[in-house]
Order: structure tokens, then C-alpha cells, then sequence
């Protein structure tokens, strides 16, 4: 199928717009018989971000989780202990020569500090404290003073400064100031035997203890020790296998992680612990791992990490698990099975930690999910390219190869029905429309038309007037009443339902009132009869006279359509057309019509916060906001003011993109897109706003050159000034907003009140103030972080204080003047003129430092200038700077006529580098492909980054053979050689498109138009090419 489809294809060529949690197979563990049905959302996928020792981590093996006061996770691993704000990693390692540095390498356990700091525990050399006031870490091990033992296993808080330490000796209590209080070890008072491998306070405060084969605890202040007993078999044999991890849930229930009988749990006040059907005794469905884990997801959910078993989902209420494990051939999915700890932080983001690295997904409902494909869920096919519901039936999915799917939405069964219908008819080619009638049949479109009758098993191939044409894909169908209309690349046709006669509509030049292009895409009866049908060249209503009214583009007026291809058409709630556009975005056809009689358009396009000016499908949600799939992920819009929300906390990681035409309203009023990989599902009544956390946090402070303890001021009641050293004015403060949901689509801004008259943008790349030569003088520095449409989420500010070198004070220049003066007046006449001299070299002096200060600031507001017009990630030119540059261009070729080009450039597959690798990974590569492309050009040509994987060049005097030459040059540089990471090589490649710039005849607009559909069709021509706009 060629046109309009090829060009979805392309896998999100537009980054990052959509958070993408990444996708994995799920893998539902048997509930045994009478167990519940799996429906539609049971078959939503989890999927995870990954963190490893290709993207800064010091250690694939991690060993334990924590997450500080401030907000930042702590990881520790067997090689090192770690800091994530999301973006970067911060290590911490052992300096033998530092007595204030990390006291061992390998870290065991990791427990927040009340005061902001970080207790941990190591495997050689005890427990340390990490104070963020100092950047230091403080220590004690094993002794007559220390502790039991140097190996700790486990940590926990006392309520209130101290902490409780599990050594393979026992219990000690350790004070903030690393003295034991007290020991706890077998004997009497009631304590086990046994290596302590895990330590617990519940709320109310109650202390926990687990051995090899015991559990004991302690009621709040209580001096003896009670072991507790199992109510049943399976139970009491779950706590002599020895006891790794402790949870409370929001009930206060108590669940115990064992080694190898799996889970119990104690009911708040409970005397005895109880066992779980499925979950407890010697033959779980845990297998026999140990439980190193446990969270609460969601409510009544929880996900339990088992070490050589992956993480599994355990559904309270409803008895159900689902087991997520690790999948090398699908992106997304958990990196290791051997989990040692997991971690759900104060913003719903859930962290596991791995034998392969750091694994994290957001738990908090989306209201959206991924639906994964293929016949390993059970599924002919992979891609859904069309999308039908029927409220008995079910959901019909058209798959591709002539997979035709029916999904049972009451019990999740799935019927395969394509490769069957008229004995192979579908095998070949997917299933491009799908649409039943009221007589209860199904109408599939594909090669040619076939009619389904699942009631009464007829699958007929049917003939219609498009076979006898040049080709016979169906593109789209629609049914009314009375007739079916079946659209294709060759025309359209209104089919009778009645007796199965049939019209056909094509293109006919010498014909006014034909249809204005073959390639159909669209089609929307009105209620008064007409038919909008939507085309490649124009939207066309059809008259009950049979003829077409054409409506186009006009280049010179921004209120008629958007673009001539036409992809989707929809009625909002007060009945006015909306369509969507391939290249223009969306449009809303107003009420009434301009003085000449036609009608007039709203454009809602990438400039108003649409992720893509290509649309796949348009439908109107239970909201009643309109809903669009791109090539580039989803968007809502509202009709009321036009405001754009793209699905940010989307789960649709499995979508690559979405394809045209693919969407249904479910029975509840669910929205499902269709797309390769996978579907996504939508519920408009559930979505939210993200409520993003307050927690704007220093990372990094460069106080004239040299690193300042960032970590002192996020402390509470800390410090919030940044003193520079006296002489060197250099200050770069890094900053990150620690909500790890929604890293990938923050952005950030700056402004040091006193110095900055406007907010300077920081993006989302390096996230840094920065400035050079400041003034002497007190500054109050204000850092921003803010939402995709640029609201304001968390700000705030820091003091920093420039001081004076000593001859730069007021008061000492104004001493030396009268000094000056005192000494001339005692001074015979034979001395006024050394006196006058030295008055005129002191002008001088202080004439050049008043100069060397001017230039100094002019270079740093030079510098300032320049960092603005800066992408933060790559270090080359950004979107605004090549606007601005291309005014001048524009300007330059009207007066004199010097032709240019513009050549808009993509990177393939990129995000399959993110979903595989990391977004960590893939801002290197985008580094690598800017430099890369860079050294490929000429000195004046003009090379920034557009946004996302999307770079753009500005090639001057330069016609269109000559950039194409060079549009050919970059991309063999980026493709030629694949990017060499540490343990692993990665190959990109791009797709160019190139226009020569009009000018004369053209606008802006217009140009970028003709370079997008250039881009376009490389992408559709296969990648990794270069096309050049006609």
C-alpha cells in the first residue's frame, strides 16, 4: 500500500514528545480454573526505562535502592554507590587517601536520613552516613565500639535520628553520631539464631527483624523479643526459610519476603502470620526465588521483585499475577530476572534493581495504555491498521498479512477469522478498513472488498467496480443506512446495501464537478445526505446530483485549508467539520463563509502544540475534545479555545506510529489507535493533568571553577547562598526537576535577578546556568522548570554573592585620592609635578580598568547572546538561532537573488536507540550525529538542531544539485561508521529532505511544507536517503 500509509510508517520521527514509557511482553502466570477473564486493560503493558554502565551507572549489579529527603535516587551497586536525578549520575567511590570518601565500593543496603543525608550499608566496612552539609560520608565498622560485624544486610530507622543495622551478627542500634546504643543478639530476650538479613519499623513502631530462619519482633518500647508463628503449614514453613524483605501496605498489613517460600503477611494487631494461596509454601507460583522485595503499585496491587524471577504483579482483591520478565528482543522490557531490591518514590515512579542495571516505571494511571500485538499474545499480527467495534462482537482488528482479529472486550478471548475468508482472499496484504452494517455484516477492506457474516460463517470475496481498475487496495469504508462507501488509491464507490449496485466516483480533468483526486482517504456522510470525502489533492463534498465541490489550499490566505492532503475527517459536538492533514496539521471548517461563499478554517499545527502536522485519524472523545494520532504520538484538542494537550504520561512505547485511519470508540467510551506494533488505549474521562512534584533541586555548582557542595542547598532550613571566591566571577549552577515521570518533557529556564533583564531558556539538555565575569554585588539566581506549554511547575532561588577585590571598593579609591591630595599639600613647589604625574597615571589605570570591565562585559553578555541561541544538548545552533538566520537569508534573496537551500534532516529509528539503550545513550548519539554532520559542512553553511532526532541546514549561494551533494556528504558521515560507546556500537542513519528556497514565489511556511513532504518521502522510499522536493 503505497501514498499516504508509507509515510506513517515512520518510527516517531519526531522525539520525545510522547514520555514514552517503553514496552514489554507480559507473561500472565495461570490462575487456575474459574480464575478471572483478562480483558482489555488486563492486556495493557508495563514497561520500564533503563539505566546501566553504557549511560554513567558504576555498576551493572545493583544491590539496593533509596531515595533522599531532596528527592534524588540512590543507588547502590557492587562497584560503587551512585546519585540519579533522572538526567545524570553522580558516583561516589572509595579513595583510600580520603578518609571523608565512600568506605567500600560494594554497597549491601541504603536508608534515607531524616536530617536530608544517606545511611548506607557495605559489605567489608560497615555502616557510613553520607552528610550532605559537607559532601562527606562518616563510618563505622566492626569492634569492641562498632558493630557485630563489618558485612550490614539491612537498615532501618529508629523514629527518630538513629539507625538499626543488619549485620550477619545480629542488631545494633547506631546513633546519628555513629555510636552503638544498644546490640541485640541470640539468646535471652527471645532473639533467633541466625544471620540477620533484614530490619524493619512499621508505623507503629514495632520493630522487625529476619534471620535464616526466623522472623522476630518487638512492640514499641517493649524490651523482649517475640518470634513469630505461622497460622498455617505453608506459612510457618515460609518463615523458617529465612526472611530477606519487609513491606507495610496502605492497611497496615505486614508482608514478609522469604527465602524460597514466598510471601506471608501480618493483618495489623495480628498475632500470626498468614499464608496466600498461589504465593506461600514449597510450591509457589514465585518459583522457589527469594523475595528481596516489595511495593504497593497501585492500591491493593503489589509488585514483588524475586531474585532469578523478575518482578511479579500479585492483583489482592482480584487473585491475580502477571510476571514481568526480561525479553532482549523487545524494548522496554526489565533488563535482568535477578531483582535485589525495588523502590516506589514519593512521585509513583516504581525502580527495580537488576543484575543488569536500574530499571523504573511509572505507576501513576494515565488513563492510557499500550496494547502489544503478535502471535506471541496471541494475535495473527503485529500492525493495526484498521480498528472496528462492535457492541456484541467485540473489538475487530485488522492486523497486517490479512490477520483479521475479533477480541471478546468482555473476557479478553481473541478469534482469528482473516486467512479463512473466501479461502485465502485477505493472505497477503492487511486489512486496511473494517466496518459492519445493521444487518450484522462485517465489510473488510483490503486487496478488493470481502463481506464477513460471523453468525452464519460466510466469507465472501466480493467484486467491485475498483478491481477493474489499475489497482485494488481499499484505503478506507464507511456504511450508512442505505449504502456502503468504499474508498481506494483508484476512486471512490457507493455500493448499495440494498441490491449491491454500484457508482463509481474517479478523477476526470475534462470534468469540473469530478472528484478532484483518486486517492481517497476520508469519508463523512452529513446528515443532509452530502458526503465529504477527503482526498491527496483537496477536500470534496459530494452534491445529490453527483457532482464534487472542490475546496484547496490558497498559499495567500492562512484561512482556507491547511494543506491539500486531506487524511481524516470528524464532527465535533456542535456538528463542524474537523480534518486532518498530511504536512498542514488539523483544521475546523467555521460557521458561515467569507465574502466569496467559501468556507473559512482554524489550523491548529505544530506551532500550537501538536507533536505532528501529519494526522492519522481524528475521532471525538467522551470529553469532547478531538482526538489525533500522528506520526508522532496523540493529542487532544479542544474546540472551545484550541488548546493542544499532548499525552505526555502516554504508555504507548510499543506504537511506533500511528496508522491512518486505525481508531474506534469502545462501549465505555474508550478511544483505541491502531498502529504498527500495537494499539493504544485511551480513556479521555481518565486522564489528568500531571500533578508534577515541587522539587526543583541543585545538582551541580561550579563557583569559579571549582566544585561547591550543590547538595547543601536543597538541604531544608539549609544554606541558600553561593559565595564566589574573591577574583574569579565564573558561576555555573546545574538544576533538574526530580519527578522521574516526566524527565523527557520538562524544560527549564533561569534569570540572576540584577544582572539578566529577561528569563534565559536552559531546555532540557544540560539544564545550566551559566555565567562569566559577574559584576561584584549580591544576585538573587532563579531557577525555573516548566511543563511542555510552558507553565511555570517549580521555581526557586538561590542568593549568590560576588564580592569585591579590595581596590575595587568604593571607599579604597576614594582614600587614595585623599591621601593624594594630603601628601600634595605638604610638597615644596619642586614637587607638583611628580605630583601631577602621578595623578594623571592613576586617570590612566583607573580609564584602562574601566575599559578592560566594559569589555569584559560585553563579552559576557556576548557569551550570554551566544549560550541563547545554543542547543544545550549538542553545543550547535537551535531552532530559534536557525530562524533567525534564515530571515536574514530570506531578506538577502529578495534584494539580490542569490539562491539558497534548506534541508531538513531525521534521524531513523531513533527512538528504537531509546527504547534499546536509554535516553542517556541516545543524547550522545544526538551529540555525535550533530558533530558528525558538522565537519561535513561548509564553514557557511548553517547547521542547528530543529528539535528532538531533527537537525536542519541552511546551505548559502548554494542551488539545489550543489546541497544535494552536500545533503549526500552528511549523510554518509552519520551513517557511514557506526557510534563506538563503551560496550556497544550503534548505527544511525539519516533521511534527508531539500528544498530550494522560492523566495520570490513562496513563504516561509511554504518551504518548510515542501521540505517536510521531501523528508517524508524519504522516509517512505526506505530510509536513509536523500530527497529532493519538487
Amino acid at each position: 500500500m503505497a501514498g499516504l500509509t508509507s509515510l506513517f510508517l515512520v518510527a516517531g520521527h519526531r522525539a520525545g514528545l510522547l514520555l514514552l514509557a517503553l514496552i514489554f511482553v507480559v507473561t500472565a502466570v495461570p490462575a487456575g480454573a474459574g480464575g478471572p477473564s483478562v480483558t482489555l486493560m488486563d492486556r495493557a503493558e508495563v514497561g520500564f526505562e533503563s539505566l546501566s554502565n553504557i549511560n554513567g551507572l558504576s555498576n551493572n549489579t545493583v544491590m539496593t535502592l533509596a531515595q533522599d529527603a531532596t528527592g534524588f535516587i540512590w543507588i547502590g551497586t557492587l562497584g560503587g554507590l551512585n546519585r540519579f536525578d533522572g538526567y545524570t549520575v553522580r558516583t561516589f567511590e572509595h579513595d583510600p587517601h580520603d578518609p571523608g570518601s565512600l568506605p567500600n565500593g560494594f554497597v549491601r543496603a541504603l536508608h534515607p536520613a531524616r536530617d536530608g543525608g544517606m545511611w548506607l550499608g557495605t559489605h567489608t566496612a560497615g555502616v557510613a552516613y553520607y552528610d550532605p552539609r559537607f559532601d562527606r560520608f562518616t563510618t563505622l565498622g566492626a569492634g569492641p565500639d562498632g558493630l557485630g560485624h563489618v558485612q550490614v544486610y539491612g537498615l532501618a530507622d529508629d523514629g527518630g535520628d538513629g539507625i538499626w543495622v543488619a549485620t550477619l551478627a545480629g542488631l545494633d542500634h547506631v546513633s546519628r553520631d555513629l555510636k552503638v546504643m544498644e546490640r541485640v543478639r541470640a539468646g535471652p530476650g527471645g532473639f533467633p539464631d541466625g544471620h540477620v538479613f533484614a530490619v524493619f519499623r512499621d508505623s507503629m513502631g514495632t520493630l522487625w527483624a529476619g534471620t535464616e530462619t526466623a522472623v522476630a519482633r518487638r512492640a514499641a518500647g517493649a524490651s523482649e523479643w517475640q518470634t513469630l508463628a505461622g497460622a498455617d503449614a505453608d506459612s510457618a514453613y515460609a518463615l523458617s526459610t529465612g526472611t530477606w524483605s519487609f513491606f507495610e501496605d496502605a492497611q497496615g498489613r505486614v508482608w514478609i519476603g522469604s527465602n524460597g517460600g514466598g510471601i506471608v503477611s501480618v493483618g495489623k494487631g495480628e498475632a500470626t502470620a498468614v499464608s496466600h494461596p498461589r504465593l506461600t509454601g514449597r510450591d509457589t507460583s514465585l518459583g522457589r526465588a527469594t523475595v528481596r522485595g516489595i511495593v504497593e503499585e497501585r492500591p491493593g496491587v503489589l509488585w514483588i521483585a524475586l531474585f532469578g524471577g523478575g518482578v511479579v504483579e500479585y492483583d489482592i482483591g482480584q487473585d491475580r499475577l502477571r510476571l514481568f520478565r526480561a525479553d532482549p528482543n523487545v524494548p522496554g522490557a526489565l533488563k535482568g530476572n535477578f531483582t535485589r531490591g525495588i523502590l516506589k518514590d514519593r512521585g509513583g515512579v516504581v525502580w527495580v534493581a537488576t543484575n543488569m542495571g536500574l530499571a523504573w516505571h511509572d505507576s501513576v494511571p494515565s488513563g492510557v495504555a499500550s496494547i502489544a500485538l503478535g502471535q506471541s499474545r496471541g494475535f495473527s499480527g503485529r500492525d493495526a491498521w484498521s480498528l472496528w467495534t462492535d457492541p456484541q462482537e467485540g473489538l475487530w482488528i485488522g492486523l497486517d498479512d490479512g490477520g483479521l482479529d475479533r477480541l471478546d472486550l468482555s473476557n479478553g478471548h481473541i478469534a482469528p477469522f482473516g486467512r479463512s475468508i473466501g479461502g485465502g482472499a485477505l493472505e497477503g496484504t492487511p486489512v486496511y478498513a473494517i466496518r459492519g452494517d445493521t444487518k450484522g455484516s462485517i465489510w473488510i477492506g483490503s486487496a478488493g472488498l470481502s463481506r464477513l457474516r460471523p453468525g452464519m460463517g460466510e466469507r465472501t470475496p466480493l467484486a467491485t467496480p475498483i478491481q477493474t481498475t489499475q489497482g485494488r487496495d481499499v484505503t478506507t469504508l464507511r456504511v450508512t443506512d442505505t449504502d456502503l462507501w468504499i474508498a481506494s488509491y483508484y476512486g471512490l464507490v457507493r455500493q448499495s446495501l440494498a441490491d449491491g449496485t454500484s457508482t463509481l466516483y474517479i478523477a476526470d480533468p475534462g470534468q469540473p464537478g469530478s472528484l478532484s483526486n483518486n486517492e481517497v482517504w476520508a469519508i463523512l456522510p452529513r446528515p443532509d445526505g452530502l458526503v465529504w470525502v477527503g482526498t491527496a489533492n483537496g477536500l470534496n463534498l459530494l452534491g445529490p446530483d453527483g457532482r464534487f465541490r472542490h475546496f484547496h489550499r490558497d498559499a495567500d490566505r492562512p484561512d482556507t485549508l491547511p494543506h491539500d492532503y486531506v487524511s481524516a475527517l470528524v464532527y465535533d459536538r456542535q456538528g463542524r467539520l474537523w480534518l486532518g492533514t498530511v504536512g498542514g496539521g488539523v483544521a475546523m471548517m467555521r460557521d458561515g463563509a467569507d465574502p466569496d461563499g467559501q468556507p473559512t478554517f482554524h489550523t491548529v499545527s505544530r506551532q500550537h502544540g501538536m507533536p505532528s502536522n501529519t494526522i492519522a485519524s481524528l475521532t471525538l472523545g467522551s470529553d469532547g475534545r478531538i482526538w489525533a494520532s500522528t506520526d508522532n504520538g496523540l493529542a487532544a484538542i479542544d474546540p472551545a479555545d484550541f488548546s493542544v494537550s499532548r499525552v505526555e504520561r502516554a504508555v504507548a512505547g510499543s506504537v511506533s506510529s500511528y496508522l491512518p485511519g486505525a481508531v474506534t470508540t469502545l462501549p465505555d467510551g474508550g478511544l483505541v489507535f491502531g498502529g504498527t506494533n500495537g494499539m493504544t488505549l485511551v480513556q479521555p474521562s481518565q486522564i489528568r493533568p500531571h500533578a508534577y512534584l515541587d522539587a526543583l533541586a541543585v545538582t551541580r555548582v561550579l563557583a569559579g571553577g571549582q566544585d561547591g557542595i550543590a547538595s547543601a542547598l536543597n538541604l531544608p532550613g539549609g544554606t541558600r547562598t553561593i559565595r564566589l571566591p574573591p577574583g574569579n566571577r565564573r558561576l555555573t549552577v546545574e538544576f533538574a526537576l526530580l519527578d522521574y515521570a516526566v524527565t523527557a518533557g520538562v524544560n527549564y529556564a533561569y534569570r540572576l535577578d540584577g544582572f539578566d533583564t529577561d528569563w534565559v531558556e536552559a531546555g532540557n539538555g544540560r539544564r545550566a546556568a551559566a555565567y562569566t565575569n559577574l559584576p561584584p554585588g549580591q544576585y538573587t539566581l532563579r531557577l525555573r522548570a516548566l511543563d511542555p506549554n510552558g507553565t511555570v511547575v517549580a521555581e526557586r532561588g538561590l542568593i549568590v554573592a560576588v564580592p569585591h577585590i579590595w581596590y575595587e571598593w568604593a571607599w579604597v579609591r576614594f582614600l587614595a585620592v585623599v591621601l593624594a591630595l594630603s601628601a600634595g599639600a605638604g610638597i615644596v613647589m619642586m614637587m607638583e609635578r611628580a605630583r601631577i604625574d602621578k595623578l594623571s597615571m592613576a586617570k590612566r589605570e583607573l580609564e584602562a580598568k574601566v575599559v578592560e570591565r566594559t569589555a569584559s562585559l560585553r563579552e559576557a553578555n556576548d557569551r550570554l547572546a551566544e549560550l541563547a541561541t545554543r542547543d544545550p544538548l549538542t553545543g550547535i545552533h537551535n531552532r530559534r538561532a536557525f530562524m533567525d538566520r534564515l530571515d536574514q537569508e530570506w531578506t538577502a534573496a529578495l534584494r539580490h537573488g542569490h539562491p539558497f537551500c534548506v534541508l531538513m534532516m531525521d534521524l531513523d529509528h531513533f527512538k528504537e536507540v531509546n527504547d534499546t539503550y536509554g535516553h542517556l545513550v541516545g543524547d550522545t548519539v544526538l551529540r555525535e550525529v550533530a558533530r558528525r554532520a558538522a565537519e561535513a559542512l561548509r564553514e557557511v553553511d548553517f547547521l542547528a538542531r530543529y528539535g528532538g532526532e531533527e537537525f536542519v541546514v541552511l546551505t548559502s549561494h548554494t542551488e539545489a544539485p550543489q546541497a544535494l551533494i552536500a545533503a549526500d556528504r552528511i549523510r554518509q558521515a552519520v551513517g557511514g561508521s557506526p557510534i563506538a560507546l563503551e560496550g556497544v556500537s550503534i548505527r544511525v542513519t539519516l533521511s534527508i529532505g531539500l528544498a530550494q528556497a522560492e523566495p520570490q514565489r513562496e513563504t516561509q511556511t511554504s518551504l518548510f511544507n515542501r521540505t517536510d513532504a521531501a523528508l517524508y518521502a524519504a522516509k517512505a522510499g526506505g530510509r536513509n536517503k536523500v530527497v529532493v522536493a519538487g
